[in-house]
């Protein structure tokens, strides 16, 4: 990643709004007709005052509950939509006004969506992304033979996309975003509802197309594994609002600087042994049962090693397990646990 180029997108103080009918149930004629004739409507935030940039060869990953903003964002910078307010520039350009030269350098997956044309061959598809993006013609048979090996679709190249399996069709669909060599890609949720090992191929081919051509990868993905392994640094979009912007590190530390840690143990050394352990700063839980516990500390209060080391002048130790925390976890911490699995509510200005 080299931070010292120019920002390959950017998104300053970018405003979205939405405007939709507001039902309200009404009783008699009149009234009803009245309300068909004068429709009351609300505007609603799907993004408010976003602002962030992405430098090229970054893998960036933005989440969030659903409706917080992701894939409004995602459309506002690939130019599908304009913003209400606020300037999004992708390679210098405004992506909405400069679409179509935007288009030629940007691939963008949708989980949800298709690429190619479903009744036909995914051959034809792709030979008319070909022409769309006038890939030359040797260049187009190298890249497709390259990725079809990869991914192990080329026995599905002459199956129309309804015949194919989600996973198969996903891997089509890569293919397809990929084929005229772009500098960044949009990815919307690339493994929903594959099995694992369509998501390990995808997983592997996006990180190698990554290493070896420098294209910057923009993910938004409820699979916290995609996160995992795919990017570096975190945006955390909430309600329309930026709520942390960092690596992953930098996030596991502001928002969960817990560790767990179980011990097996032989026999204790001192008879209070409890007592000192519940007397501990920076101790936050403590369980005990037969020959084991598991105790939880703030690592703000104490460290690691300092804690390793009263454990070991309390019980002769036969096991212990120290329990990074778990990325999926922490997000569900932040959002809460229906926030992030349960769609938002709308957030009104207006009515």
């Amino acid at each position: 990643m080299s931070l010292h180029k120019q920002p390959i997108a950017e998104v300053d103080n970018i405003v979205r709004l939405f405007t939709k009918p507001l039902v309200k149930p009404r009783k008699g004629r009149a009234r009803r007709l009245y309300g068909f004739l004068k429709r009351e409507k609300r505007t609603i935030r799907a993004v408010d005052g976003v602002s962030f940039s992405i430098h090229p060869g970054e893998c960036v990953a933005l989440l969030g509950p659903n409706g917080a903003g992701k894939s409004t964002t995602v459309k506002l910078l690939s130019g599908i939509l304009c913003p209400t307010s606020g300037e999004a520039r992708l390679f210098g350009m405004d992506p909405y006004r400069n679409r179509t030269e935007c288009a030629m350098r940007y691939g963008v997956v949708f989980g949800q969506r298709t690429l190619l044309w479903r009744h036909v061959p995914v051959m034809e598809s792709l030979k008319l992304f070909q022409k769309m993006y006038n890939v030359p013609k040797p260049e187009f048979e190298s890249r497709l033979q390259e990725f079809s090996e990869i991914l192990e679709i080329r026995q599905h190249l002459g199956t129309a996309p309804r015949r194919l399996s989600l996973g198969e069709r996903m891997r089509c669909e890569i293919i397809a975003a990929l084929l005229h060599k772009p500098e960044i890609i949009f990815l919307d949720e690339p493994t929903v509802g594959l099995d694992v090992v369509a998501k390990k191929r995808i997983r592997d081919f996006i990180r190698r197309i990554n290493r070896d051509e420098n294209v910057t990868v923009l993910l938004c993905s409820h699979s916290m594994r995609d996160v995992e392994e795919l990017t570096d640094r975190i945006i955390l979009i909430s309600k329309g609002h930026i709520k942390f912007d960092g690596s992953k590190t930098q996030l596991k530390h502001r928002w969960h600087n817990e560790r767990r840690i179980r011990v097996i143990y032989r026999k204790p050394k001192t008879r209070d042994w409890k007592r000192q352990l519940h007397e501990t700063t920076g101790l936050t839980d403590l369980e005990v049962t037969n020959g084991q516990f598991e105790l939880t500390i703030n690592q703000d209060q104490i460290a690691v090693p300092s804690i390793l080391k009263l454990i070991l002048d309390l019980v002769t130790i036969e096991d212990i397990e120290v329990k990074e925390p778990n990325l999926e976890d922490i997000i569900r911490g932040i959002f809460g646990e229906d926030e992030f699995h349960a769609p938002s509510q709308p957030r009104e200005v207006s009515t």
